[in-house]
């Protein structure tokens, strides 16, 4: 069915009314117009000095998002500015495109282009993406999964096992009782292989280079091999605690390599989601996590629960190739 044909006059009238500092609404309402048609009009008047694009059509339905030109378009916009809201995203296509959509059509036409609206995974814009490439393809090169060993540490407090959502009736406040102080803080050192943690070690208090020095000497190096064996390269990211002097001279003295991720690349690690599954199932065993009489004991306990099968999606996860 062909759209309504709006005179030249209603248009201009339309022009008229929002130089007389009537607001778009209300211009829109005064002469039965939609909003996209009062700022196509308005565009047209401010690049041709006519309300009408000189190239207008005199009937047919507007274009949607099914031109090659208007969907590369709207891909580079979005991997530009992935935080666009549906609005702004609006605003672009009537500016760029002359396509006004309703947010719902639009919506629609989203989905169907295959980009859907997720929560933003946040990147430091300090790291150094040249070098991350890099090491993509050096890995890619060079290694295979079962040869990697990645360690690091985390860290757990009372708050650490509290539940962040819960249900309650609607207009009423989700609401526990707890206290607010964290209590005992522990760390947690551990090493990732495909098969799950190769070792783990909780301490009260935080993990110092002394602390991580003797975990990687005493638990890791016996289990690892030399190069280019299964568990033959310590991977580990370039924080203080991990370059200790001693630390190559040790790793390297048992024919394994040492290798540090590029800076801000948590992306990189495998033993992050690691982290990640871990606290979760603390949670989800927040009650036997508090009433523990062995803090230390239910900690490791609870590191048993990082299967191969996990580890090694995580793996895959973070781009490592498995043959």
């Amino acid at each position: 069915m062909p759209f309504r044909k709006i005179s030249e006059d209603i248009k201009q009238r339309a022009m008229w009314l929002y130089s007389q500092g009537y607001i778009p609404h209300s211009c829109c309402e005064l002469l039965g117009i939609s909003q996209s048609s009062f700022w196509r009009f308005r565009k047209n008047l401010r690049l041709y000095g006519s309300v009408r694009h000189p190239n207008s059509f005199k009937a047919g339905r507007p274009r949607l998002l099914n031109t090659p030109e208007s969907r590369s378009e709207l891909y580079a916009l979005l991997e530009e500015n992935p935080a666009m809201y549906l609005d702004e995203i609006q605003e672009w296509l009537m500016v760029a495109h002359q396509i006004g959509l309703a947010r719902s059509t639009l919506h629609q036409n989203l989905h169907e282009l295959g980009i859907s609206y997720k929560k933003l995974r946040k990147a430091a814009a300090e790291r150094d993406e040249v070098a991350r490439a890099e090491f993509r393809q050096y890995t890619q090169n060079n290694w295979i999964a079962s040869q990697l060993v990645f360690v690091d540490e985390t860290s757990k407090d009372d708050c650490t096992i509290y539940r962040h959502y819960g249900h309650s009736v609607v207009g009423h406040r989700a609401q526990v009782t707890q206290p607010f102080v964290r209590g005992q803080r522990y760390s947690i050192v551990a090493a990732l292989t495909i098969e799950g943690y190769l070792s783990a070690r909780v301490v009260e208090g935080s993990v110092d280079s002394i602390e991580f020095l003797n975990f990687i000497v005493d638990e890791i190096l016996p289990r690892m091999n030399p190069w280019p064996q299964a568990n033959s390269v310590l991977v580990m990211d370039n924080c203080s605690i991990h370059k200790a002097e001693a630390l190559r001279i040790v790793v390297e003295g048992v024919g394994c390599k040492l290798v540090y991720l590029p800076a801000y690349s948590p992306d990189f690690n495998p033993i992050e989601e690691s982290f990640s599954s871990l606290k979760h199932y603390l949670r989800r065993h927040y009650i036997e996590m508090q009433t523990a009489e062995n803090p230390i004991l239910a900690l490791l306990e609870a590191c048993g629960h990082i299967t191969g099968e996990l580890a090694l999606g995580w793996y895959q996860h973070a781009g490592y190739r498995l043959q």
